[in-house]
């Protein structure tokens, strides 16, 4: 397993595309809209297999297209993420053997800037009551990762989750075989730690936690 990519959400796509540019190796670039969704985004790589995705608002699309989810939202900062490099089928299997509720495993895609098809298939865990602390999973088929195509910005260094349920979240964890830091907190959150020429940057979930990405 891996983080496939972190989405870092900001209202204001100029205004994201800027605080990136002042703490990343290079500036970020453009990835495109998402139709019906009212969100378009900017990406930088931070590995082969790993990118960081810019989200915000589209001013090409009405502020009605916008996911009802992210129309009270201010602020900025981390707003769900993904895990990659598994079998999808296998992980719905390990779900199943543990009880947890779970989404079939959906396929979608969208033409990009260039003309190339990026298609994927996504599977998410449902109803364990942790929000965005969970990560959804996504396999991107025969496409070209964007995190190959991205300017390379930095590099992820580690993602540290935080609940004050850590032995049920590392719980789920393990039945699903993931490894990840679960610290026992307070609150929850989640921190991502990319390092870049203007050393570690920590990007901060926001708070409360998002519900994280429905599937």
């Amino acid at each position: 397993m891996r983080v496939d990519h972190l989405v870092w959400y900001c209202a204001d796509l100029a205004e994201g595309e800027r605080i990136f540019a002042e703490t990343m190796d290079v500036p970020s670039a453009y990835g495109g809209e998402h139709p019906g969704g009212g969100t378009a985004n900017r990406l930088l790589s931070l590995s082969d297999t790993t990118y960081l995705e810019i989200l915000g608002r589209d001013p090409g699309q009405p502020e009605s297209n916008l996911y009802p989810e992210l129309r009270g939202v201010s602020g900025h900062g981390l707003y769900h993420w993904a895990i990659g490099g598994m079998d999808l089928e296998a992980l719905r299997s390990k779900a199943v053997a543990a009880g947890l509720a779970h989404s079939d495993l959906v396929s979608g895609g969208r033409t990009l800037p260039n003309g190339n098809w990026l298609g994927w298939t996504c599977f998410g865990i449902n109803d364990h009551g942790f929000g965005a602390l969970v990560p959804f999973f996504i396999d991107w088929q025969d496409s070209e990762h964007p995190a190959k195509t991205a300017p390379r910005g930095g590099k992820l260094v580690g993602v540290e989750v935080f609940s004050p349920k850590a032995a049920e979240l590392r719980k789920l964890f393990d039945a699903l075989g993931l490894d990840i830091k679960v610290t026992e907190a307070a609150k929850p959150g989640l921190t991502a730690s990319i390092e870049s020429r203007f050393g570690t940057q920590l990007l901060r979930m926001f708070d409360p936690v998002p519900p994280g990405f429905s599937i």
